[in-house]
């Protein structure tokens, strides 16, 4: 389906919704209401969706502060010396504790940018993920 097919479908179903609106408006105007609720408020032709409702249910989205942190280091403790995030959401669905490909990759670019706790071996591009290297630990001692 063509770009055009799509924006003439939409189109078409917008008009189509607006003249179930009309109908929906002229059956409660006479008082049909038969048990239907009314339909949400309208904004630019779209319903209104109350803010707590646009919230998307994400694995750990709920815990404490810093738990989605703990949890990828428990992550990377399980991968090797050099990873990437498929590594990472790999090692986490083992533990049992999944979590989103968007809150592994802001994680371990905040470990690598902001807390320099892991390093970035290669930068990754396109569809090549970015390859983390694990500190080595024998510089610190």
């Amino acid at each position: 389906m063509t770009l055009l097919e799509i924006v003439q479908l939409r189109d078409k179903l917008r008009d189509e919704l607006s003249t179930v609106e009309k109908f929906l408006e002229i059956a409660r105007a006479r008082g049909a209401s038969n048990g239907v609720p009314p339909p949400p408020p309208m904004r630019n032709g779209a319903p209104h969706i109350e803010p707590n409702q646009r919230k998307l249910p994400i694995d750990g989205a709920d815990a404490p502060y810093g738990n989605v942190s703990e949890i990828i280091r428990q992550g990377i403790a399980l991968c090797g010396n050099t990873y990437t995030i498929n590594d990472v959401e790999k090692a986490l669905t083992q533990l049992g504790k999944p979590l989103t490909k968007l809150q592994i990759s802001s994680t371990l670019t905040r470990f690598a940018n902001k807390t320099k706790e892991i390093l970035v071996e290669k930068k990754g591009l396109g569809n090549k993920p970015t390859i983390y290297k694990k500190h080595d630990m024998s510089e610190y001692k």
